[in-house]
């Protein structure tokens, strides 16, 4: 996995998880809906995070149903207190397909910009999904914020941290999600973008501002980022004034095919 810059020890990491869980869980969960997610559903919610969508899961399967939530590190997880919920440690570059799958669903976001190699974690996911089951992957592409922020120097901070050939993140990975799940030999491959006004002091500002505040340090120390171009563009995101586009979650999914079946989609 490339260079994370986040860890659940952090004072802050919490609110910044949840700031992207309130900005994305409404979304994520109209996908989860329109797949048919029900009572009885088997599910692997692979780099669960702060386990907001592992949660719903739990609720949404019911006592039938059984979620197993994984990440890298589970403190938050092990907070979550659902009898149909296992929490484990995993990690999706390294470590075998658990042995609790096939599951219905394996679902995943904003994981894979993290990963160097983002289609061998997908391929792992999809050795997961049971035949008939689905894969849904959500992940970002910051274009929005490089290159349509009004505020030149949010744009200029994001673009240091994240935009740059030798960033530990593929901020733009986004936009090949759907080749790379096209190509695992899914059917029924569909995908949708969604984004929206991001405004100053909200989750997903919020999210994005203490992203910065963590992951500049190294940055700032090194004369990278100058000191007062950091504070001016967290104060930016802080201000109920201020408001962007947030950057686009792009949504991939498919159905693996039934066994013995040789169609593709």
């Amino acid at each position: 996995m490339s260079t994370y810059p986040f860890d659940q020890a952090w004072d802050k990491e919490r609110r910044r998880l949840g700031g992207l869980e309130q900005g994305l869980d409404p979304g994520t969960i109209l996908h989860l809906e329109a797949l048919a997610v029900g009572p009885g559903w088997r599910c692997w919610e692979v780099g669960a995070g702060g386990g907001s969508i592992a949660a719903w899961l739990c609720q949404r399967v019911g006592d039938a149903g059984h979620v197993f939530a994984t990440d890298l590190d589970t403190t938050l997880l092990k907070r979550l207190s659902y009898p149909n919920l296992a929490v484990g440690r995993h990690d999706i570059v390294a470590d075998e397909v658990p042995e609790a799958s096939p599951f219905d669903l394996v679902h995943a976001r904003w994981l894979l910009h993290w990963i160097a190699e983002p289609r061998e974690a997908l391929r792992r996911m999809v050795t997961a999904v049971r035949p008939g089951g689905w894969l849904l992957v959500e992940e970002p592409d910051w274009v929005t914020l490089f290159q349509a922020c009004p505020s030149e120097i949010v744009s200029k901070v994001a673009t240091l941290l994240w935009g740059t050939e030798d960033a530990t993140v593929d901020a733009a990975y986004g936009r090949r999600l759907f080749d790379d799940v096209r190509a695992l030999g899914l059917l029924d491959v569909e995908s949708l973008g969604r984004v929206e006004m991001m405004r100053g002091g909200r989750p997903l500002s919020t999210h994005l501002s203490l992203s910065m505040a963590k992951s500049a340090a190294p940055a700032v120390e090194s004369g990278a980022i100058r000191a007062e171009d950091l504070e001016e563009a967290l104060a930016r995101l802080n201000d109920p004034a201020f408001a962007t586009m947030s950057a686009i979650t792009m949504a991939v999914w498919g159905r693996r095919p039934p066994s013995g079946s040789e169609e593709r989609k």
